[in-house]
């Protein structure tokens, strides 16, 4: 048994291995849509952290753009969750499982049955 168990771990320790050279020596892919015309020359290489600094701040979404719309909250057009279909049938799910625990937990002091113990 200790011949086979040491040929599956040596497999895996392979994989691992093989996994982690092709991670580490793959070439870094940009996923901008800029030419090839634009990419910084040979002389011009950036260091990795600012690279990645430039392509956060390309991602980042403009300062007000997760910023709550005041006109929807003044007009009072939004209902409380609860005082929607949805937010009804939510309390009402939460009221009957509660109910049903409520009346099974005197009934359920029978004995376990394990065929451990």
């Amino acid at each position: 048994m200790r011949g086979s168990s040491t040929a599956w771990v040596r497999g895996v320790a392979a994989l691992v291995a093989l996994m982690t050279v092709l991670t580490f020596s793959a070439p870094p892919c940009d996923a901008s849509d800029a030419s090839q015309a634009a990419a910084p020359q040979a002389s011009e290489k950036r260091s990795l952290s600012a690279s990645a600094a430039a392509h956060v701040a390309a991602l980042a979404p403009p300062p007000r753009a997760l910023a709550q719309d005041a006109t929807t909250g003044a007009t009072g057009t939004s209902r409380p969750f609860f005082r929607t279909p949805t937010g009804v049938a939510a309390i009402v799910l939460i009221v009957a499982g509660a109910g049903y625990v409520a009346y099974r937990i005197p009934k359920d002091n029978e004995k376990v049955h394990s065929p451990i113990r």
